[in-house]
């Protein structure tokens, strides 16, 4: 399907800015997606000013769009030869991309800002005590290509849009929404190969007054099973509902994946949710009005044990989740994108660990999205775990065989 520019200015643009115009347009187009150009099955007004409102390159009203003339000149300015990479060339194509993309989400085949798993991906989060509804504003701001995209759902699927058709490597940078908008386009891509094992800081260099050593890397193929991890409440006002916790069971080098990777305790992670203090004593009064932010940490198994039976005298349940190595993959790309992305509040109340593991869970995987997993308390999201058939509590079941293995 061809798509069909009438340029209602056309006398006012000089030859080359005629021929520069028609390039461009010609190039946007080509890279559209079969289902994307059927959709815009109307002509489209094109309009070519000198009088937009600064910062402005595009602007995308009903069927007719006005750009920059500046955009021609740009454009005009390209290394034909080397396209791909040209700075100024992608700037341009990115402009006419954004506003055909509004164009495309006005269309019924098109409409991805209503669609709950994209605001799920985007990372619009669900908030428990809201009944479904989604945050005003999206926390993953940090280390975005483009702050543009948090404006709005309409622009974030614009903005994404341009990467998706322009950045070769956005199925490495952002795999679950290529995934998704693949899917939708439904466009066959190839296996990517991305080549590197998720990173993370580690806890010490996450922690406020000390200086960072390196990296950690996760190698996913090396995690067996994922498992909730539970912290069982004391009489402390702050961890009495208990804290909830992903355990990441991970094999020891050289051992193939199974059940006895299970035995590899030294090797084991876990994924918690914290709010970043930076005060000599924790403050009651910050935690219940978000002042402290809220960071994952990736923490040894060693770690988290001696922190909670020996140092707070508080039990550590350890419940297996049924997930299947898509999901286990799905879960820790996730993880690692809220790591380095997200800028959250922290609330004893609204958004403690219970509420951020619960969505972590949801926006990991649709399945898990469809569970009806929410809770405020890390307790009531073990029950919702094993009522969903999620949590494999059998292990409870026999605790003193539980301890003894």
């Amino acid at each position: 399907s061809r798509i069909a520019f009438i340029a209602v200015d056309d006398a006012m643009l000089s030859t080359d800015e005629r021929i520069a115009a028609a390039s461009l347009l010609a190039d946007a187009a080509a890279r559209l997606p079969a289902t994307w150009a059927a959709a815009l099955d109307a002509p489209i007004d094109i309009q070519w000013r000198d009088d937009l409102p600064p910062h402005v390159a595009g602007r995308a009203q009903q069927r007719r769009i006005l750009f920059d003339r500046a955009l021609l000149r740009r454009w005009q300015r390209r290394d034909v030869a080397d396209g791909s990479t040209d700075p100024d060339a992608r700037a341009v194509l990115a402009t006419v991309l954004h506003e055909l993309a509004h164009l495309y989400d006005r269309t019924p085949a098109g409409r991805r800002r209503r669609d709950p798993r994209l605001h799920d991906l985007a990372g619009c989060q669900v908030r428990p005590l809201r009944f479904g509804l989604r945050a005003s504003a999206n926390p993953f701001s940090d280390r975005t290509p483009d702050p543009y995209e948090l404006e709005s759902p309409v622009e974030f699927v614009a903005v994404n849009l341009e990467h998706y058709l322009l950045d070769p490597e956005y199925a490495c940078r952002r795999p679950a929404l290529h995934r998704y908008f693949s899917a939708h386009f439904q466009v066959a891509t190839p296996t990517r190969d991305c080549g590197a094992p998720l990173v993370y800081l580690p806890a010490a260099s996450a922690d406020a007054g000390h200086a960072s050593t390196g990296l950690q890397t996760l190698d996913v193929a090396r995690v067996q099973s994922i498992e909730y991890l539970l912290a069982e409440g004391n009489d402390q006002a702050m961890s009495r509902w208990g804290h909830s916790m992903l355990r990441l069971v991970v094999c020891a080098p050289g051992r193939p994946r199974g059940p006895d990777c299970r035995h590899d305790l030294q090797h084991h992670l876990v994924l918690s949710f914290r709010a970043f203090v930076d005060d000599v004593q924790i403050s009651s009064w910050r935690g219940l009005t978000g002042s402290y932010p809220s960071r994952l940490f990736l923490l040894p198994l060693d770690q988290v044990i001696e922190e909670y039976t020996r140092t707070e005298l508080r039990g550590l349940q350890s419940i297996p989740l049924r997930l299947d190595d898509e999901g286990i993959a799905r879960l820790l790309e996730r993880a690692a994108q809220l790591h380095w992305s997200y800028d959250g509040r922290y609330y004893f109340v609204g958004n403690n660990c219970a509420v951020e593991t619960f969505k972590l869970l949801h926006d990991a995987d649709p399945r898990l999205a469809d569970a009806q997993l929410s809770s405020i308390t890390p307790n009531g999201l073990l029950r919702r775990l094993q009522h969903s058939g999620i949590a494999d509590t059998r292990v409870l079941d026999d605790g003193d065989r539980a301890r003894r293995l």
